[in-house]
């Protein structure tokens, strides 16, 4: 009964990578071309060691163009552990790949659990492929599409970071999927991971180039919104409810999104036992359109209405056509997320979401005029660093208070919801950020090039 179990697990595992790479590879999404290759599960190479089939998990088999052979097989082996991967398993993996096709061969070793440091260097010196696998269900962004196949790996400083998703048991992905170690660097962009294989002296550069996808591929599957199409969003929502001025009513909105889409709003929501540690706020479901606001304590009427927004504003742009679901938390309210730490898709919704979010909380008619009252009432005038500005020096520290504070009262907003209004219209520069002001006009430039 106990190896029928492990033999269960282990197919399961194999299903997993086989599915997650066949739908890559038939999107044409894939590194390699979709005519150039092809992906079974549980086939069969003659050893002449043994005078018999070796049986792999996963295989890709690469061909050249016009060719009827294949020109490189990459081998998958699976492990569904409780523990580590030990190096003895990437030894006797590396024999049987040896046996079928020693000259062009690649070999990858996907597991759901941490791999043994002796693996890694064991991998290293042989040119196989490390690839650890999270179950996108704990994930605080589920994607329609994996999240690794769509990911660049990130600068060189996070090389650490990466590394340690291999090798540590309780190490946990909010986001990515894969976590990988090629013979090159770690990684968790499927893409850079295959491209880092292939190079790996198996075939020419020249002959590469004849059977990979242009890197163009990677581009953004989220379309950009400028700041403008987001404006429009917010006011057409806004005008279904009548809206006039002061707090936004976000439960008339949520009303008529009901009506019209069947979405479901649940407040008060104990905090499921596995978000506990990460104190999510909120989160939405697309199927069928449901949005969650947990019961955190002490309760924060700011902090819940830009959550409330936040989800809203997922469902407002329609962002189920990528996510299965979303979590936020605190750290989640920042005006610049990290495109490195979330990936690029996952870091543009979450800016599109906080942006359109702060424009249903705000609406920019109003709030330029009771900005600018405030101005004219503190006597606060522009000496050439925008319309308020804040450092550390205590008077632009009192300015920034008494502007903030006024509109979070009159708004009904938290001041990170004030600030990231603020902000995305161009009326404040922040200057206390140690790594430097930085404009969402900058950001939404970077972006959309992605």
């Amino acid at each position: 009964m106990k190896h029928s179990s492990t033999t269960e697990k282990g197919d399961v595992l194999e299903r997993i990578i086989r599915d997650l790479l066949q739908t890559e590879i038939e999107a044409d999404r894939f590194y390699l071309k979709k005519d150039q290759c092809k992906i079974f599960w549980k086939k069969g190479y003659f050893s002449k060691d043994r005078g018999s089939k070796i049986i792999f998990d996963v295989a890709i088999e690469v061909y050249l163009p016009g060719a009827r052979e294949y020109s490189l097989l990459v081998l998958v082996e699976c492990k569904n552990y409780e523990h580590r991967v030990p190096v003895s398993d990437a030894e006797e993996f590396f024999t049987k790949v040896q046996q079928v096709a020693a000259a062009n061969s690649k070999a990858i070793i996907a597991s759901t659990a941490a791999f043994q440091h002796g693996t890694v260097e064991y991998a290293k010196s042989k040119g196989i492929g490390l690839l650890r696998y999270f179950e996108p269900g704990n994930h605080k962004w589920e994607l329609h599409r994996s999240s690794s196949a769509m990911a660049r790996t990130p600068a060189a400083e996070q090389a650490e970071a990466l590394a340690s998703a291999l090798t540590r048991e309780d190490f946990t992905s909010q986001t990515f999927d894969l976590y990988m170690q090629s013979p090159a660097r770690a990684t968790n962009s499927l893409w850079d991971f295959f491209e880092d294989l292939l190079l790996d002296d198996a075939l020419t550069p020249e002959l590469v180039r004849r059977i990979a996808n242009p890197r163009s591929k990677l581009k953004s599957q989220v379309p950009f919104l400028e700041l403008e199409d987001i404006e429009s969003i917010a006011m057409e929502a806004l005008t279904t409810i009548g809206y006039l001025g002061g707090e936004v009513n976000l439960d008339a909105l949520s009303g008529h999104e009901a009506l019209r889409t069947g979405l479901v709003i649940e407040k008060g929501v104990p905090i499921p036992p596995e978000a506990i540690a990460t104190q999510v706020l909120g989160r939405i479901l697309f199927d069928p359109p449901t949005i969650q606001i947990f019961a955190v304590g002490p309760t924060h009427r700011g902090r819940d209405r830009f959550t409330l927004a936040h989800e809203l504003a997922h469902h407002l742009l329609d962002h189920g056509r990528f996510l299965i679901r979303e979590s936020c938390d605190d750290s989640d309210f920042d005006l610049l997320p990290s495109r490195s730490a979330v990936g690029s898709d996952v870091a543009r919704l979450e800016l599109q979401a906080n942006l359109l979010a702060a424009s249903l909380l705000m609406p920019r008619t109003c709030v330029v005029t009771d900005f600018h009252q405030m101005l004219r009432s503190l006597e606060i005038s522009n000496r050439g660093y925008g319309p308020l500005y804040v450092d550390d020096q205590p008077c632009n520290l009192r300015n920034f208070d008494a502007v903030v504070g006024h509109l979070m009262e009159r708004y009904g907003v938290s001041r990170t919801a004030a600030k990231i209004r603020l902000e995305s219209m161009g009326l404040l520069r922040d200057a206390r950020r140690r790594s430097g002001p930085q404009s969402i006009q900058s950001v939404l430039a970077a972006m959309a090039h992605d």
